[in-house]
Formats: C-alpha cells, structure tokens, sequence
C-alpha cells in the first residue's frame, strides 16, 4: 500500500493546534494552513476525524440535537493530568487575544518555512510531525477538546494521522498490532565489562528500531503510539538520511546515540488489510540486521591481536539461535458480538454495563458507537494475546560438540552455549581471554561494528576512580530503577476515571439526563492515554543520560521508559538516584540547566524556562530502585543480580515507592537495608545524606552507631528512645559538642531515628522482640551503608 503523505498531512493540520481559542473558526484557520503549505484541508467529519475522535473522547449527550455542551477557552478550569487525574494548574490567562493572534501567525510562519525546507510532501509530513508540539510553546496544555480536558490538540492530530494511513472508503480498516524482541534479562546481564554490558541493552534498542523504522517510514512515525519517538536521536538519524530538512525547535536534552533509549516492544496503528504483512516484514528486517552484526564480527575476527581461536560453523548456526520474536494484533470492530467473544476468552466482565450506557448517550443525541469507540476492549484483548504468546517459549533445537583449542567449553558469561570464539582482552598490563558464543562476542565488538563514539567507561575502574575519595573508596554502585506497577499503568487500571477527566459543566449536563459520576467510574483508557504514558516516559529518559553522566560522573547503560540501568561511583550514587525518582512523577523542585534552558521537575509537571512544557508521570505514580554496591574488583554479573534482587526487594519487603541497598564487602558479607523514598514527610535520603555529612564534620565515630543496635532496643518503651539518643550523643568523642551547631545536628539526628523507629513501631504489632530488634536497627544500617558508600573501606 502507497500512503497518501498528502492526506497525512491534512490530518496533522486538520485541528490547528490553537484550535481551542479560535474553536468557532477553527476549521477556517485549519484551511488557511492547507493553503499555505498547498495541501487541499480535510473538513472535520472525515472517516480518520471520527474514529480518532471516539478514540480519544468519551461520548457526549446533545451533540446531533438538544443544545450541544459547550466550553468556551475563558471557562478553562485547567488541564486534567492524564495520568493523576488532577487538574493542573496551567495560566490560561496570559494567552489573552493578542496572544492567540501571535500564536496563530508564529505556527503559520514556521509551517511555511518547514515547507520551503520540504518540498516533498513525504518529507515535509515527516518534517511538520517532529516539530509539531515545538511550533507553540504550551501545545502540551491545549486540549482538543475543552470538555475533556485530558489531551492535548496534538495527540489528536496524532491518532488521526495514523487512522488517515489505515482509511479505505467507506471501511475503518484499523489494526491494533504489538511486537517485541527478547531474551531481555538473559541478553543484559551476560557481562564481564562495562562495555558487554551496555552492548547487550543497545543491541535491543537497535533490532526493534529496524522494526519501528520501517512501519514509521511505510505509514508514518505517528503509527507508533509506543515508544514516543520525537526528539529520539535513531529518528532523527533516518530523517536527515532521508533528506528531510528539521528545524530542530525542541526544548528536551538531545539524547547521545550511543544511549540504549528504546524498550524491546512496540504499540502501533496499522491497516488491517497490510498487518499481516507488514509484522512479517518487520521480523525480517530484524533478523537481517541480525545477521549483518554477525557478519561484521566475522571481519573483525580475522585480525589475530583481538581473537585467538574461533570456530565459523559454530558462530553461524549459534546466530539462528537469536533473537525470539513475538507479534500479534486485533482489528477494531464495532460489532456486538464480536466484541463479546474476544471478551469473553479474558473474562471481561463490564462490557455489557458500558454498551447499556453507549445507548443511554445515543438516545439522548449522542453520536452513534464506531469502532474507535471500543478501543479499552481491543486494547485489552491485544495484550493478552501478546502475554499468552510470551508464556508459551520457544527454545530452538540446539546441540554441539563444538571445541576451541581442542576443548570443549562453555560461554563464559552464562549463554547456555558452547564457547566460539577465543576474545583477547587487553587492558593496561594485563591480558584477558573471555571464551564466548556468538551473541556475547557479537555484543562485544558491537561499539565498534556500529562506529559508535563516547561510551564513558572501559572498567568499573574507571568508575570507581569518579568517587569523591578514590584512593581509598574502590566501590562503586550498579543503579535498577523500575516504574512501580507499570503493567497496570500500560493496560489502563491505574487510569483516571470518567468522571475525573469531564468538564464540571459537562457532569452537570449528564446528571440531567440521569448519569452521575458512579455511572462514570469507568478508566479512561484511550491512544491518547497511551501517548501520554509514552511521551513522559520518553521526556524523562532524555534526563537521564545527563543525571548519571554528568551530574554524577557514571554510565548510563540503558534509559528506555521507566526501566533504567546504570553503573555509578558509590559515593554519587543516593543522590542520584533519589533525583531521578523526583523528576519521574514532576516532584520535589529538581532543578537542571542544559544548553541554556533552565528544567524544574515540580507540580507533577515539567517546566522550561520557568513555562509548563509537558506532564511528568504524576503524583500517583512511582518508581523504585535497587542499588547494589560492590568492589570495583567483583564480578559485573554478580553485581546485576544483587542490584535485580535489591529492587525485588524493595518493591516486594518494603512495598514500592522504595529504594533497597545490599552492599557486598570484600569479605563476601551482604548488608541489606531498604526504606520508602519519603516517611512521613521526610526525604529519607536527603536527610541520611546531611546527617553523614554532619557526623563527619563532628567526628561522631562509626563506633557510636553501634551502640544504637544494642539488644536493648527489644525492650527499651518507646517513649525512652528519644533519651538514649541524647544519652549516646552525650557520651560520644564528637567534636564541639557543646556548640550551637552541634545541638541543631543532634536535634536533625535524633528527629531522623525517631521518626523511622516510630513508623516501625506502628507497624510491629505481634512480632517477636527479634524482629522488633531488626526494625530498630534498619535506620542504624542504613546510615552505616551510606556512610560507606562516601567513605570505602576503612582500611
């Protein structure tokens, strides 16, 4: 199928995104733009409008008769997150009239220019889709639709778009279709050195990119409603491969190439009549790039300084072995009982209630139910298609008596294979020989297959030579982070509901007609909904690179969404962390300057240049971390697994919204500690963080945090614990102990212990006065380790 890139382009202009102050004329400004860039406008009422529309809209009442609910700009009562479901406090107020005109000529005059740039409708339609929310610095905030303010004109624009490349006459012709790559966990971890492990994250990226590339530059980038891709650095690549002329307008950090920045799946939009076809296509151009890596490593292999020993046969029939690919997708419909019987195989049971209430609006002039309309369901059903397709693995025959030197071995890092390949490794005065299979010595040539300049880091080494004290701290620290519940998040449980996103006006307007807000407790899961998630998991991972590698001097091995992977010195590695929960959910005032723009992270927003330019994850949302401090010295494969097992940990024994540290010694002894981010009001790593940095000012040795984990504490009241903190730091060898400056410390210490055994004690009930004892000693422990991670070993 030939896309209509001209009829694509009518669609991403169709609304103007300042449609929401000009919405009476706003199909004459829309066919202003058309004109100016000699694209013939599409009206609204067109077959891709209307399924994008119901997509993304809850059905209204009055809208064919009645005295249809209006909500002039002036009645803005803000914009409703779309994740939190709470009204944002945005400024309408100073886009008055001037303003909007201002508004309205700047988009007018950038879309001409990008055209002048772009000729060519199939370039220009790329060109006017990157910069689309760059053209109007509040597009983010201006909805589509003022009686639900929850999505922007853009996202709109978006879906349409993508509905526009599936249109036949007269016929939907849309397809929800889902693919995703793996091993994930299997492929990351295999690692002796920094660099295998940042090749197993960006080798993932790189494979599903050859998948999204090809359905963005088939049927257009916005086909893809997971993961965002504006601004995302394989995109911008292709563009400028493919002639396409960018303004370059966007105000979010410039993420490096060499960042693994995409997940292993992908969401998109496709013709029902292609998707068969173009999921098979995809497969293919993964596996091709596949083996294009593996025949690149093969020319690398003939040089004898890199590669003592190596077995081609064995090589090739390993290459077969990889990657697992699954796809699946299902075709919108609005028919009954087609509806049903998909349903019906997931046990959905609320379809019925929301058809009943479909009717209810239709009978009061609300628009008939197309196939858009249904979009939860279909999603619903696509993703447990996809989780039973993942379910059922798929372990391609694979035997060998392949030898090396007349040997038989194993992968050294852990692929269940036999080893292929001799791999020189020569770092300073010492020589290693790693014997790896296929995938492992692939990855490790990777960086230099690829030609990608600017990885930070040989060693952990060079790591650890980044702490604050790195003659006597060797450690450092490999960071987990992970969106707590992002599964219920993706498939919409955790979604705003109905009634939280509507105007007031417009609950008013269905309480007349006998629907109130427990009629509306349905979640609001729409595309839009989706691009939401995505857009601000892919504006948080543009931070990311620039938190770990510059503020904090580590290796970010991989940033795609909510997961994140990264090797930190110890001594950086709480603030660090502690940051990037902040930025995720928009809180807690992080502040960053980039290239000039100034970024706060606050009111579940983020700002640039003191302006709202997009939403964060929310108040609601959560991500926990599991940080794992090991000697630089240790194996890189075990520190993957403490820091996998530290955020188990955390997300399981502390319950989310929590970070979890297992520091190892170099003895082999494991301390463990984990808290939640914020107890009772207090950041507890802030607070940690001052009090050792205080305690070192004073001298307070590491001998008086012992004394604070006596067995005592099993049976001391609690109304006596604030005394044995004045006793112990009376008794203690600090420093200027009788200064002012030393009793505010000791107040911010005692108050730091209090509240954390306090929140204990809440919450021991009958346990026995050993486990009273472990919860008393958590906040010693804590303070212990990440006094550690600062100082290293003592000796």
């Amino acid at each position: 199928m030939r896309t209509d890139w001209r009829g694509k382009i009518s669609a991403l202009l169709h609304d103007p995104i300042i449609k929401p102050f000009v919405i009476k004329s706003h199909e004459n400004v829309a066919e202003e733009f058309c004109k100016a860039v000699g694209i013939e406008s599409v009206a609204g009422g067109s077959q891709e409008d209307r399924i994008a529309s119901a997509f993304d809209r809850f059905p209204l009442p009055f809208e064919r008769y009645g005295g249809q609910i209006v909500v002039p700009f002036e009645e803005l009562e803000g914009f409703v997150h779309p994740l939190s479901g709470q009204r944002l406090n945005v400024c309408y107020s100073r886009i008055d009239s001037e303003k909007q005109k201002e508004y309205v000529e700047n988009f007018k005059k950038i879309i001409i220019e990008l055209r002048e740039r772009n000729p060519d409708d199939e370039k220009f339609y790329h060109a006017l889709w990157w910069e689309l929310p760059n053209i109007v610095d509040v597009s983010q905030f201006l909805p589509a639709d003022t009686r639900i303010p929850n999505h922007s004109v853009i996202d709109h624009l978006d879906s349409t778009s993508a509905v526009r490349a599936c249109a036949r006459e007269k016929e939907a012709n849309v397809s929800l279709a889902m693919l995703s790559i793996g091993p994930v966990q299997e492929i990351i971890s295999q690692a002796r050195k920094t660099l295998d492990l940042w090749a197993g994250s960006y080798l993932l990226s790189y494979l599903i990119y050859q998948a999204i590339e090809y359905i963005g530059l088939n049927y257009g980038f916005d086909a893809i409603v997971y993961p965002y891709l504006r601004g995302n650095e394989f995109v911008r690549k292709t563009l400028e491969k493919k002639g396409v002329k960018l303004l370059d307008r966007g105000a979010l950090p410039q993420v490096s190439a060499k960042v693994a920045s995409l997940p292993n799946v992908l969401f998109a939009v496709l013709p029902k009549s292609d998707v068969d076809q173009v999921l098979d296509d995809c497969k293919k151009k993964i596996r091709e790039k596949w083996r294009w890596l593996v025949e690149e490593a093969l020319k690398i292999f003939s040089s004898p300084d890199l590669i003592k020993s190596f077995d081609k046969g064995e090589f090739m029939k390993q290459a077969e072995l990889f990657p697992t690919i699954n796809a699946t997708y299902v075709v919108l419909t609005k028919e009954k009982d087609l509806l049903n019987g998909m349903l019906s195989l997931i046990k959905c049971s609320d379809f019925q209630n929301y058809w009943e209430l479909l009717e209810k609006i239709r009978q009061k002039g609300g628009y008939s139910p197309n196939e858009g309309t249904f979009y939860r369901y279909i999603y619903r059903f696509l993703t447990s298609k996809m989780s039973a397709m993942k379910l059922v693995k798929y372990f391609p025959p694979y035997t060998s008596d392949a030898t090396l030197s007349g040997k038989r071995e194993s992968d050294d890092f852990g692929d269940p294979v036999r080893a292929c390949v001799e791999v020189v490794d020569k770092q300073k005065d010492e020589e290693h020989v790693d014997l790896l299979g296929t995938l492992n010595a692939t990855k490790r040539f990777l960086r230099d297959i690829l030609k990608i300049e600017g990885i930070k880091y040989e060693s952990t080494e060079d790591i650890a030579q980044q702490n604050e004290n790195p003659d006597r701290n060797k450690y450092i620290a490999i960071l987990m982070m992970d969106g707590d519940e992002m599964g219920k998040w993706i498939s919409g449980q955790k979604a705003p509901l109905v009634k939280d996103v509507l105007h007031p006006k417009v609950l008013k307007r269905m309480g007349e007609i006998g629907i109130n807000e427990e009629d509306l407790k349905i979640p609001f899961v729409t595309p839009s909904y989706h691009r939401a998630v995505s857009r601000t998991l892919g504006t948080f991972s543009s931070f990311v690179e620039y938190m770990v590698e510059e503020r904090y001097k580590g290796m970010l091995v991989y940033a795609g969404g909510d997961d994140i992977l990264a090797i930190l010195p110890a001594s950086k590695v709480l603030e660090c962390a502690n940051d990037l929960r902040k930025m995720y959910s928009g809180l807690g005032g992080v502040r960053i300057k980039v290239d000039k723009r100034e970024y706060e992270f606050k009111d579940q927003m983020l700002y640039v240049n003191g302006q709202p330019y997009t939403t964060m994850m929310g108040e609601r949302a959560t991500i926990s971390a599991g940080i794992a401090i090991l000697h630089q010295k240790s194996p890189l494969r075990f520190g993957i697994r403490l820091a996998r097992e530290a955020i188990e940990y955390a997300k399981k024994n502390v319950g989310r919204n929590a970070f979890a540290i297992f520091l190892m010694k170099r003895s082999g002894q494991i301390e463990r500690c984990g808290f939640h981010w914020d107890v009772n009001g207090m950041d507890v790593i802030s607070e940690v963080l001052s009090i050792i940095e205080s305690a070192e000012k004073f001298k307070l040795s590491h001998r008086s945090l012992y004394k604070f984990r006596d067995e005592d504490l099993m049976v001391l009241p609690k109304e006596h614990l604030e005394d044995l903190v004045n006793f112990i730091l009376r008794k203690s060898e600090a420093k200027g102990k009788d200064s002012e400056e030393f009793k505010k410390f000791a107040e911010k210490f005692k108050g730091f212990l209090i509240t954390l055994w306090y929140s204990s004690i809440d919450s021991i009930g009958d346990e026995s006065p050993s486990q009273r004892f472990e919860k008393f000693r958590k906040p010693i422990d804590l303070l212990k380790i990440a006094r550690f991670t600062k100082r290293g070993e003592e000796r």
